[in-house]
């Protein structure tokens, strides 16, 4: 063969391999990783892929209680072990877009808002090394959602919702995008930066670590309520001062952190909230000021939590209906949520014997022997094995009397939610599923029993919701009642029972303190051993304590007889108690916590797998509810 017949086939033949490669070349964000179009599976890249899959499943099986910083990490290491190594564009796209989630969870888990940051970094290096992914949408939206919700940063979150109209112009995030934008305009024209920060700042304060930072400021407001909250690196002293409608709060011996340098807040519109600005007078002995403007200043309250450090300011109005009734709140998809639930104790009095006290909430409950049904909810099922006609008619009873409470407004809290996945069953179920689904069922005896009452969930859906914004919630619509929904756990596997908590932290036992502690727990900390109990504050912030208290016995006296109608060792009571869980901190209005079985006893789950069980925690909950508004029915009536 001739040389030139020779090199036009090695022509050929390289041409022929460069098709092939690019034929076989894995798709990008492809469905399926290990399909034929991807890295074959014994590739390191996959493995490795797989093993940081593992632990990112392990990690979200286990409750967050029980989760510690160092299982985060080793998740994450693994999907950067992927990145670093890049051999294939679908496992460094993806483990990019997981290590971001984690990141943003564990900033959730928390509390850090460095690790916020980190978040949109990851988020930004997806964006920048994989262009065409199919995860860049998911990226932008979630560096969007990161200053708008978690950080607050008005500027940030400007531009990072004008990014995303850039990308995808036509899509229906950049329709969402343009009306948020719309709701920032005013403030991005009209307001100057509300972080001011001194010379001796700029140079690098965060190099003093022995000096506590201000890591953030964040609020939730409705239209006569606001509540404020303070981010620390570590424990600090302060001091308040009000002048007027301006509410000051100086921290001593603290700078303000680098992250927050040129911030201006979001802050809603028709709101009480006017304005935050934070001022570091690092040069006058690295004190820090907050003000906080509102439109109209009736009174306020502020206390101190820990793990992490946090200020919390409630802040309620002189007068009502000056301005738009319609509060903003931030989505709530992320935030923090409770730890481990309280431990086995020594046995409760037998179920129904609420003590000589209690006898008269006994009397006046309704009979819940048969199931409470909601008018016009065919969806809703029924207890088991019960006439249908009986629950028809118990139904049309508690109807006719139900009208005419004063009661307006009721929240409903299922605990948990997102990434916080409550207790875990030994088969399983997830607390924060267990009781989304009993407070839909509860939201529909209310809603179908009394038509006038406005019921608002703080979560309808899997989302994380931060603790502090629960109560903020129920503050900010005026309401009237609050009631959280969890289920309990202990390390024993007999536990049974039920039990109705209200906030008094000054009368808490010690036992009740530290399940308060447990339930108000953050991420789990590898020396959490020795660290000591989180301190709470020794004030009711507003919380009216004979309404709860009364309030708590209803619903426990409900919850009682009913569960126990029909398994009387899984409505064993365990009693009305004080505790300063962090969800019943600074509500205005009478508030609860329903702990309303436990995960943790085989034959409990196996009943809470159903939803007629289920639906009987609903009703038992409701009949609670129904004989306190009835009783306050009458109250009213007779003070008319």
């Amino acid at each position: 063969m001739e040389p030139s017949g020779r090199y036009k086939l090695m022509a050929s033949g390289i041409v022929f391999a460069l098709v092939f490669c690019l034929t076989v070349r894995p798709v990008l964000n492809a469905a399926d990783p290990n399909s034929s179009s991807s890295t074959a599976d014994s590739s390191l890249a996959s493995r490795l892929f797989r093993y940081a899959g593992d632990l990112g499943r392990a990690l979200h099986e286990r409750p967050l209680e029980e989760r510690s910083a160092n299982d985060y990490l080793r998740a994450l290491d693994a999907y950067g072990q992927v990145i670093r190594l890049n051999t294939d564009n679908y496992y460094s796209a993806e483990s990019l877009a997981r290590r971001s989630e984690l990141l943003r969870e564990m900033a959730d888990a928390t509390g850090d808002s460095a690790l916020y940051q980190q978040a949109i970094k990851s988020y930004r290096n997806l964006i920048v090394e994989h262009p065409h992914s199919s995860f860049v949408g998911d990226a932008l939206m979630g560096i969007a959602q990161i200053y708008e919700e978690n950080l607050q940063d008005l500027d940030g979150a400007a531009a990072a919702y004008t990014e995303l109209i850039s990308h995808f112009p036509q899509s229906v995030l950049a329709r969402e995008a343009r009306a948020v934008l719309a709701r920032f305009e005013v403030q991005l024209k009209n307001r100057p930066g509300d972080v001011i920060v001194s010379s001796d700042s700029l140079r690098g304060s965060e190099a003093r670590l022995e000096v506590p930072l201000l890591t953030n400021v964040r609020n939730f407001s409705g239209p006569e309520y606001a509540r404020v909250v303070i981010d620390l690196s570590g424990e600090t002293r302060y001091t308040q001062r009000r002048d007027g409608n301006r509410l000051s709060i100086q921290l001593s011996n603290t700078v303000v952190s680098s992250s927050l340098y040129g911030r201006r807040f979001i802050v809603g519109d028709a709101s009480l909230l006017k304005r935050i600005v934070v001022r570091d007078r690092a040069s006058a002995g690295a004190d820090v000021q907050i003000d906080i403007e509102v439109w109209s200043l009736a009174s306020y309250s502020t206390f101190m939590l820990s793990d992490p450090e946090r200020i919390i300011i409630d802040l309620h109005a002189s007068g009502a209906g000056s301005l738009n009734p319609a509060p903003r709140f931030a989505r709530p998809d992320h935030a923090l949520a409770a730890g481990a639930k309280t431990e086995a104790r020594e046995v409760q009095p037998r179920a129904g014997n609420l003590g000589a006290s209690n006898k008269g909430t006994l009397m006046s409950l309704p009979e819940i022997g048969e199931p409470i049904v909601p008018l016009g909810s065919p969806a809703t099922p029924n207890i088991a094995n019960s006439p249908a006609s009986a629950a028809q008619a118990l139904s049309a009873k508690i109807d006719a009397n139900a009208g005419g409470s004063p009661i307006k407004r009721i929240v409903i809290d299922p605990g948990h939610g997102g990434h916080d996945t409550g207790t875990i069953s030994a088969n399983g179920m997830r607390e924060k599923d267990l009781v989304l689904d009993v407070a839909r069922r509860l939201r529909a005896y209310v809603k179908s029993n009394y038509p006038e009452i406005e019921v608002v969930m703080t979560r309808d859906s899997d989302r994380f919701v931060a603790l502090e914004e629960r109560t903020a919630i129920a503050n900010s619509r005026g309401a009237d009642l609050f009631i959280s929904i969890h289920a309990n756990a202990s390390p024993s596997r007999v536990a049974s029972g039920v039990e109705t908590f209200f906030l008094s932290p000054d009368r808490a036992p010690a036992e009740d303190l530290q399940a308060a502690a447990r339930e108000n727990a953050k991420l789990a900390s590898d020396k959490a051993a020795d660290k000591p109990e989180p301190m709470f504050a020794s004030v009711t912030v507003g919380n009216r304590v004979t309404e709860s208290r009364e309030l708590a016995r209803y619903i426990q006296a409900g919850l009682v007889r009913g569960i126990g109608a029909q398994s009387p060792r899984t409505a064993m009571n365990r009693g009305v108690k004080h505790a300063p869980f962090v969800v019943l901190l600074g509500a205005a209005m009478p508030s609860v916590l329903a702990e309303v079985s436990f995960l943790s006893n085989p034959k409990d789950e196996a009943l809470l797998q159903t939803g007629p069980f289920r639906e009987r925690i609903a009703a038992s909950l409701f009949a609670g509810l129904n004989a306190y508004l009835k009783k306050n029915q009458k109250s009213e009536a007779k003070a008319k």
